[in-house]
């Protein structure tokens, strides 16, 4: 695509079988959207209190359609950042010498929850109170989380979604307890719960989409899934040890 802006119409013609013909036009618009990547090499982020500053110096640099990654360094963040004006997509590291991206505080998604701030291979060690909580949605994927009162928290108007991740030895693994009103994504597959006092607590959940633990692992917490508001669940091809 080249340009700045591009339309095209979509015509769908259905013959009925009593003979008529519908035709359905759909008009399509197509516009660039800008990807912004923030790397180590050039800004200051190897502690918390850069990385929030630079987090907070995003939403007046870029434009609203933006696409913003961050791309941490393998380091450990004594302390938590909070997301609050900007979506954003922070993507952990790992170096040769197996340290990862870490954050030993709590992690805060409070962007506007019609778009999605992810979190991609990175570590959250705690000793207790929240590690990763949101009321805008979020996604964590490939991340580990360990020692926290509640690992992940969902309230507000938040859809969340764990992907690939390890719970061990939490108070609470992953906590759902949001009154919004949309879903984004049903599937909460390939996850490890070990160790935990609750496993999964589901409190509140946004609409009734079944959520689908394909291939996570239940082990030796003391209670692997607290379904308060009767959530429907496919528990199907979870495994229970």
């Amino acid at each position: 695509f080249t340009g700045e802006s591009s339309k095209a119409e979509l015509v769908w013609t259905f013959q009925m079988k009593n003979g008529d013909t519908i035709h359905l036009r759909q008009t399509y618009e197509v516009v660039p959207i800008p990807v912004y990547d923030y790397y180590p090499e050039d800004y200051p982020m190897d502690t918390a209190e850069e990385l929030q500053a630079l987090i907070d110096s995003i939403s007046g640099q870029v434009e609203d359609l933006a696409v913003v990654n961050l791309h941490l360094p393998p380091v450990t963040y004594e302390g938590g950042v909070t997301i609050q004006d900007w979506n954003l997509n922070l993507y952990g590291s790992t170096d040769n010498a197996g340290n990862r991206t870490t954050f030993t505080g709590p992690v805060r998604a409070l962007a506007p929850y019609s778009n999605i701030t992810y979190f991609y291979d990175m570590d959250f060690v705690g000793d207790g109170g929240t590690g990763l909580s949101g009321s805008g949605s979020f996604r964590a994927t490939n991340c580990t989380f360990t020692g926290w009162d509640t690992a992940v928290l969902a309230y507000g108007t938040s859809w969340a979604n764990v992907i690939g991740c390890t719970f061990r030895n939490n108070g609470i693994g992953f906590h759902f307890d949001s009154d919004g009103e949309y879903a984004n994504h049903s599937m909460y597959n390939d996850n490890l719960f070990e160790g935990n006092e609750v496993a999964v607590q589901l409190d509140s959940v946004p609409t009734d989409v079944a959520l689908n633990f394909q291939s996570s692992a239940f082990r030796d917490n003391g209670q692997d899934i607290v379904n308060s508001c009767d959530q429907p669940l496919d528990t199907s091809q979870a495994i229970f040890e």
